[in-house]
């Protein structure tokens, strides 16, 4: 699979995850790891799951929240309204797309 749709997918995994509670990125990969994510995504799943999460962030799709918890900080993501808006229209646009090319194959 192409990088770039490498990227798009980790983002919308990312935002589908975060939207379902907070959570912090060591738990998301870790997450990935046992779902299977990982083997599908590649080597590079970590490192591209911390700069998705900073995009993600500096778009405004999630936000970030530090907590201390045993005497260290973690950092919580949650998603924004915008980030829940975009999640629902990419997957209105992704059903969308399907039912086309599914039209192609008929």
């Amino acid at each position: 699979m192409p990088m770039e749709a490498k990227r798009v997918v980790i983002k919308l995994r990312l935002l589908a995850r975060i939207k379902c509670g907070k959570i912090y990125s060591y738990a998301l990969i870790k997450e990935f790891e046992k779902s299977g994510f990982a083997k599908f995504y590649g080597p590079t799943l970590k490192n591209d799951t911390y700069n998705a999460l900073k995009v993600l962030e500096k778009a405004g799709y999630i936000k970030l929240q530090a907590k201390m918890e045993g005497g260290k900080i973690k950092k919580y993501y949650t998603i924004t309204k915008a980030g829940e808006n975009t999640l629902k229209s990419v997957g209105k646009m992704m059903i969308s797309t399907i039912k086309e090319a599914n039209k192609l194959f008929e």
